[in-house]
């Protein structure tokens, strides 16, 4: 795999099996993210996409919690805004862009070929829960406790695609719960109410994603692309008559590619089977 740029707030690591692990790294606060932590987030996201190589992304925090939330002190911080947004004039459109550039994130997350995996402990409140939701795959860590919280900062509850993807994972009572009140859920309700879908200890959280995302990469690469697509596309498909449409053309699509020949052969000759990448 690639070699990867150093990073201040972020740190990438090439794992084995075609794995990468993108760890926010800034434990003295909890991973809160910085103006700086966003720009380097969105910078990884675009080279691991661009990067075939890469099968499988974990996404995790250092330190004591997966992630706080934004960085109160650091919203406003003249510099760091403008080396996000570039030089404007403060006021509704500076904060229009600068609101764009942070919920851009959560879409980037689902266009990237990649299906992303949340290893979850400690606080993943606020931003930090969007990023979870934003994810592909989930699992947690016993310590790892999750909550909306953006309407006790006297904003909207309604952020970063929270009021899109929390819904579609745990159901609209339960999510308007957790964006009105702010009520922070803990890892087992996670697990019962399907925010996460698997649950491990705190020591075996990296191990156990580690084991998940190579578990991934034992299929067909453009099976695992075209499923991430499709699974996404087809939450907002308005028919039944629709969503096939798209399944059937990914299925053609990986057809096409041989593997499942070999994935085929392999069943009977019981074997791995040898997908190109």
């Amino acid at each position: 795999m690639s070699n990867y740029p150093d990073f201040n707030c972020l740190r990438i690591t090439p794992l084995e099996g075609q794995v990468v692990e993108l760890q926010l790294h800034r434990p003295q606060s909890r991973n809160a993210l910085s103006w700086e932590l966003m720009r380097e987030l969105k910078a990884a996201l675009h080279l691991l996409d661009q990067d075939n190589r890469v099968r499988v992304i974990i996404l995790s925090g250092a330190g004591k919690s997966f992630c706080a939330g934004l960085d109160l002190l650091d919203q406003n911080n003249p510099d760091s805004l403008r080396d996000t947004i570039g030089e404007i004039k403060a006021g509704s459109r500076a904060g229009m862009r600068a609101q764009e550039y942070m919920a851009d994130i959560a879409l980037l997350m689902r266009r990237i070929q990649q299906p992303i995996i949340a290893a979850v402990h400690g606080h993943a409140y606020g931003g930090g829960l969007a990023l979870v939701l934003a994810c592909d795959l989930r699992i947690a860590a016993s310590s790892a406790r999750f909550c909306s919280q953006f309407i006790r900062l006297g904003v909207s509850g309604c952020d970063f695609g929270v009021s899109y993807t929390l819904p579609r994972l745990i159901g609209a009572s339960r999510a308007h719960d957790m964006m009105l009140t702010a009520r922070v859920v803990d890892a087992e309700r996670a697990e019962q109410w399907g925010l996460v879908t698997r649950l491990t200890s705190d020591d075996a959280l990296a191990e156990d994603a580690r084991a998940l995302a190579r578990s991934l990469t034992e299929f067909s690469p453009y099976g695992v692309i075209s499923t991430k697509q499709a699974m996404w596309e087809n939450l907002n498909a308005q028919s039944l008559q629709q969503a096939l449409q798209l399944e059937n053309r990914n299925q053609i699509l990986n057809g096409l590619s041989g593997d499942d020949e070999d994935a085929a052969a392999a069943f009977f000759e019981k074997r791995p089977p040898r997908f190109d990448d």
